[in-house]
């Protein structure tokens, strides 16, 4: 999704606001069109953000708020208040992929430091007079503030000393934060497609990843807990549905950080367990597995405690039993809620966490009686985040976990992350070979060696492919290539799952030979492979087909087939399979083809009309596009 496609989106939305009688009132003073969307980004921002319809009492945008649009203040779900001071910047459609402008940041940080410093003196705006003797109240009383500045545009980096500078300045609890339109985008995202819960800028974030958490045990019915010594302590025991609320209202989505899956708002499943929770009380225990948790201390437990202290926690298993306890939870009044602790019972396993590598195989195994994949394992790697992020901004979303989107918009094909990490290994690192073995792991074994850490595996692929040194447009360029190759006839006709034990990923690895081969006759060495790959692709869809790049990877097909006709006919079978299989025969093809001669001439008069006419013969196979299934 481009920016712009999201900012007509948006812009949709500001019409509706613009055009609701609720707010008609507030657009009266407004004349022209950019000042009333102007407006309706305020409006929209409270609305999303921090759920308000309330927007006099906070939107102080006129003459005198001194950069000052919005002066919010928001209790959090510990009672604690902080002070959101929001300068919000609307900008039209032709400007959404520019940076934000450095001197307009530094002249807005300016002037919050004034603010924030009590020396502005009061004007006209009484709104903003009002607001401002609130929020100098609270900095006397160290309270916490942060500072936003709302963009349709992309954050830029050249003002960091001024941000750096202003907290030094003020010290205390205060934060800036660059709201831009790929955040506001990837929020979206998350909303609409993954139906989760993005973090909300305008709440208190609290780790509990080494916070001191205070568990609370049911001892009704003389209900105790179950002790394991060895090798990790470890406890189980039952829980009421307050702590649970308690927790997710306190933590959030970060309670969640290292579970296979996030909670998702909106689920038939979550329905379920908060119609049993409300309906039918008692009978929760017995239709719930109930909830596991990780945490690095864990105290020595009396048979009489209600009460004891852990250090830190993460939910790694039951998000969606948590979340909907909290929902339903949430929902009750006091009496009711009171009803729900007397008779909802849930089981909850406490484990002392035994090391990263530990951590994540219990989070592997108790997520096991669900369909998960290796991938899944990986899904909150940063590196995959950063990954998904990227390729928000293309027609083919990066699928980092298994059933993620609930649903894309039209035009857009949802891709495992296999296939973005294989084209990249086998195009820019000669990895086709490792990624037939790993096929072949899968196959035998149900193990996806590019998903495998070397530390559990030796043959585990996982840290080389996936990286904090990846280049994000050496993926894309990689996959463009794979997607081409999947336009082959030969290809063309595998279902995806066979599509990995084809020789796709081989032809990749000769195809980065033959371009660049092809681009050093053609245009010189300075011409490098990956950025003339995005250049030639432009705004890439799955499926098309791009003429010279088709005609390298035909090309590299043909040369794959002629090195097997070389053998004798009884032979050819098994030394095709051994190219798939072995990597000292592969590496000697590609060798070869590295000393071959490979002109200009070789490359452009591959026949793609003949290519195009066995394609038609064809029918219209299954390709490599539109939400593959693995």
């Amino acid at each position: 999704m481009k920016h712009s496609e999201f900012y007509d989106h948006l812009d949709s939305e500001l019409d509706a606001i613009i055009s609701s009688e609720v707010y008609s009132s507030y657009f009266i003073k407004h004349k022209q069109d950019e000042q009333k969307k102007s407006a309706a980004f305020l409006i929209w921002f409270l609305k999303t953000y921090a759920d308000t319809g309330n927007v006099e009492e906070y939107i102080t945008d006129g003459h005198d708020d001194f950069s000052c649009d919005i002066i919010l203040d928001k209790n959090d779900s510990q009672r604690v208040k902080s002070y959101y001071i929001v300068q919000s910047k609307w900008n039209n459609k032709k400007n959404c992929d520019s940076e934000f402008d450095g001197k307009e940041l530094k002249s807005f940080l300016s002037d919050i430091q004034s603010v924030l410093k009590g020396r502005k003196e009061k004007g006209a705006n009484e709104r903003f007079n009002e607001k401002y003797d609130e929020l100098r109240e609270h900095i006397k009383n160290n309270g916490r503030v942060k500072i936003i500045y709302l963009s349709l545009k992309n954050n830029c980096d050249t003002s960091n000393d001024n941000i750096r500078s202003l907290k030094e300045v003020m010290s205390g609890d205060i934060d800036v934060e660059g709201f831009d339109i790929n955040r506001l985008k990837i929020d979206f995202i998350n909303r609409e497609y993954k139906k989760s819960i993005p973090p909300n800028p305008l709440d208190n974030i609290y780790d509990p990843g080494l916070e001191r958490i205070e568990m609370q045990v049911c001892r009704d019915g003389g209900n105790s807990c179950v002790e394991i010594k060895a090798p990790f302590n470890a406890y189980v025991f039952i829980v009421r549905p307050k702590i649970i609320y308690e927790l997710v209202n306190k933590y959030g989505v970060s309670l969640f950080d290292r579970n296979v899956r996030n909670p998702i708002s909106n689920s038939i499943i979550n329905d379920e367990i908060k119609n049993t929770i409300q309906k039918n009380p008692a009978y929760f225990w017995y239709y719930n597995n109930g909830i596991t948790g990780i945490t690095r201390r864990i105290p020595k437990i009396s048979n009489e405690a209600e009460r004891f202290e852990i250090t830190g926690l993460q939910i790694i298993n039951g998000a969606q039993t948590a979340y909907s306890i909290y929902s339903a939870y949430k929902e009750c009044n006091d009496e009711q809620r009171a009803i729900l602790d007397e008779e909802v019972k849930i089981t909850f396993r406490l484990l002392k966490s035994g090391g990263d590598e530990f951590d994540l195989k219990v989070t592997k195994y108790t997520n096991s009686q669900n369909p998960v994949n290796d991938r899944d394992f990986w899904s909150n790697d940063p590196v995959q985040q950063s990954l998904q992020n990227y390729f928000f901004a293309t027609s083919f979303w990066y699928e980092k976990r298994e059933g993620e989107f609930k649903e894309v918009p039209e035009h857009v094909d949802k891709i495992a992350n296999f296939y973005f990490g294989a084209s990249y290994w086998a195009f820019c690192h000669n990895g086709a070979v490792d990624l037939m073995n790993s096929s072949f792991s899968l196959r035998d074994n149900d193990v996806d060696l590019l998903f495998v850490s070397r530390i559990d595996n030796q043959e585990g692929l996982y840290e080389k492919v996936f990286n904090k040194n990846v280049l994000h447009r050496e993926f894309h360029a990689s996959f463009i290539m794979l997607d081409q190759a999947a336009q082959i006839p030969f290809l063309r006709g595998l279902a995806a799952t066979q599509l990995r034990f084809s020789n796709s990923f081989h032809l990749l690895s000769i195809a980065r030979v033959v371009m660049e081969k092809y681009l050093k006759a053609k245009y010189g060495p300075e011409v490098q492979v990956i950025p003339f790959i995005l250049k030639e692709a432009g705004d890439y869809k799955c499926g098309t087909k791009l003429d010279i790049l088709l005609k390298i990877m035909v090309y590299s097909f043909n040369a794959f087939f002629e090195e097997i006709e070389e053998k004798d006919e009884d032979e050819q079978s098994d030394y095709f399979f051994t190219l798939l299989s072995k990597s000292l025969s592969f590496e000697m093809l590609i060798e070869k083809l590295k000393a071959k001669d490979i002109s200009i001439e070789d490359i452009e008069s591959q026949d793609l009309a003949k290519l195009e006419a066995e394609l038609d013969e064809e029918g219209d196979n299954p390709n490599f596009k539109g939400g593959i299934v693995h």
